[in-house]
């Protein structure tokens, strides 16, 4: 990741933090999973814009992408955007059931900056970190579902993780 990268992660870190406290969760979910909508209709009808998009976000992956060749390319791009896809799916299922939560009960800002900073560190260390082990996998994979059958591998585990992380941190606030 360059400073480019960077400073988008920690903008829209930044941005969905104020939309957390002002919109509320299912709204600024339901906006996410628009997004993320958006972006696979995007990315499906016009290739390049995928491509561009990878070489802003994250340059060392997509000179990997690019020397796998084009059959790696194709494959990729289309896992990518399916889970897209599935992630707006998984996304705005979400983001109606804490709609629905929230009309019963009071609503407040859930996190304050202070609990809010640690987590977002917490997760933008984790986004090098999956980076860093994005690019190692993929210099390892011959094929793209070699590359797909761990990521899927290191995903669970990272999601494990932070699940972990922010029940025991979320419980260490509450007691």
């Amino acid at each position: 990741m360059n400073l480019k990268s960077i400073g988008i992660s920690a903008s829209l870190l930044l941005i969905l933090f104020l939309m957390f406290n002002t919109v509320g969760t299912g709204i600024t979910t339901l906006i996410l999973a628009i997004i993320f909508l958006v972006q696979a209709i995007i990315f499906s009808i016009k290739k390049e814009f995928y491509d561009k998009f990878l070489s802003i976000m994250n340059p060392g992956l997509y000179s990997l992408y690019i020397e796998k060749g084009s059959d790696f390319i194709r494959k990729k791009r289309r896992m990518n955007i399916v889970a897209y896809y599935f992630l707006a799916a998984i996304t705005g299922f979400n983001a109606s059931m804490q709609l629905r939560l929230m009309s019963k009960i009071d609503t407040k800002p859930i996190f304050s900056l202070r609990e809010f900073l640690p987590l977002g560190l917490v997760i933008l260390g984790l986004c090098f970190f999956v980076n860093y082990i994005s690019i190692l996998t993929m210099k390892k994979s011959k094929t793209a579902n070699e590359d797909l059958a761990w990521n899927i591998i290191i995903g669970i585990v990272l999601a494990i993780i932070l699940t972990g992380f922010v029940s025991f941190y979320i419980l260490h606030l509450i007691l």
